[in-house]
């Protein structure tokens, strides 16, 4: 399946036609682009066959408004598939010309995951948030970018509403409200709260946490006397859906990191140690393997491993990427004890290359910098994060610079 989104110069129904490579059967779809959503259309195309190419244009009353090679779909391999793919992962983007847009395209990505800042609003009115989505999605890098490359997202501070803000900001849902009508993910939390969701390509499983909305609006699922972060629903939904997964490799990513930023704001996981602990006790007592973290926001880049072989069976790792834009913070860079490696590098992505044709399948993240400059990746298998043979003893991964 695939969402196409798409925001006309003016309301009225607009129709799509998807067609698969070497075959002349085509797809037609409709939408209507209504003032009330910001003319923001979604078209949903279902029944689509897997690791096919589908070429498609946007026409109304007759008339391409949309169209040319550049505008096609991958979709996904089928679940149980061994193939290879790639995702990209960055945050804290601005609204900017930025050739790191194309060198994700160069480097032939399967999909984009956006996680948080990307865009800074920095507002809860909604004309406001409606505006800085669009000029953010009007970057010509991006922009070319997303034609043919799936993008997927959820937000952190700046992009929720305002620096360090949690889930008692008033006005939350009007940022919720455009996050809604410029994200074409396939859910958004649970009814009108939140906008956690997931992803599948082929061998891995993308959980996309909201760590903004739900955090200091109810008492933790942990411990009554003290504050929540992801809030029961999300709790829930997190632990039913880690357990449903039959992916080889479970990310579970979002806008902050997943320990202590240690600057005397309260928006990251140290916070809320007692949440974390409670997601590595999950792992460890249901046995799910192959998680690894990934977080932004600290204009920083770093790569942990934390000692949770007792807790959860495996060393559980977290990849930070962060920024995409040039800013960077040295001072967030702290020390750590489970610190294997972090710098304050610009415009930065983080490549997660993933390889289940392989036994034991590999997953290979790599930190990429704009300029070339130098940094480091990462290479783990399944049996690193606990996907054991009869017998069998699990490593810890090994890191290389290059």
């Amino acid at each position: 399946s695939a969402i196409v989104w798409y925001r006309p110069a003016k309301p009225g129904r607009v129709f799509l036609v998807a067609r698969p490579v070497g075959d002349n059967r085509q797809l037609l779809v409709s939408s209507e682009a209504l003032e009330e959503n910001d003319r923001c259309v979604k078209f949903e195309l279902k029944n689509l066959k897997s690791s096919t190419r589908y070429y498609y244009k946007i026409f109304r009353d007759r008339e391409n408004i949309v169209v040319g090679r550049d505008y096609y779909l991958d979709t996904a391999p089928d679940d149980d598939k061994a193939c290879r793919i790639t995702l990209a992962f960055g945050s804290c983007a601005r609204s900017t010309p930025l050739a790191l847009w194309t060198q994700m395209d160069e480097h032939g990505i399967d999909g984009l995951v956006l996680i948080g800042d990307t865009p800074y609003i920095d507002s809860t009115d909604l004309a406001v948030a409606r505006a800085k989505h669009r000029k953010f999605l009007a970057v010509p890098e991006l922009a070319k970018l997303i034609q043919h490359t799936p993008m997927w997202a959820t937000w952190d501070d700046h992009d929720f509403g305002r620096n360090d803000s949690d889930g008692r900001l008033e006005g939350k849902e009007y940022t919720r409200q455009a996050f809604v009508e410029y994200r074409a993910n396939a859910s958004y939390g649970h009814g009108e709260e939140g906008i956690y969701s997931s992803l599948r390509y082929g061998p891995v499983e993308v959980f996309l946490l909201d760590t903004r909305w739900f955090a200091r609006t109810e008492q933790s699922f942990v411990d009554s006397s003290k504050p929540t972060l992801l809030g029961a629903k999300q709790w829930d939904w997190l632990c039913r859906s880690l357990k449903q997964s039959t992916a080889t490799f479970k990310v579970i990513a979002c806008g902050m990191i997943w320990d202590d930023k240690k600057n005397g704001e309260s928006d990251d996981w140290g916070t809320y140690s007692y949440e974390r602990t409670a997601l590595f006790d999950f792992l460890g007592k249901e046995k799910i393997t192959g998680v690894v973290l990934i977080g932004g926001d600290i204009h920083c880049s770093r790569h942990l491993r934390y000692d949770t072989q007792e807790q959860v069976g495996y060393p559980i790792h977290q990849f930070i990427t962060s920024p995409l834009h040039s800013g960077t913070i040295p001072s967030l860079n702290i020390a750590h004890p489970n610190l294997i490696r972090g710098e304050a590098i610009p415009n930065t992505w983080l490549s997660l290359e993933i390889d289940s044709t392989k036994e034991p399948a590999t997953l290979h993240a790599r930190w990429i910098q704009m300029e070339d400059r130098e940094m480091w990746d990462v290479r783990l298998t399944s049996s690193d994060l606990g996907d054991l043979p009869a017998g069998g003893a699990g490593g810890s991964g090994s890191e290389s610079s290059k």
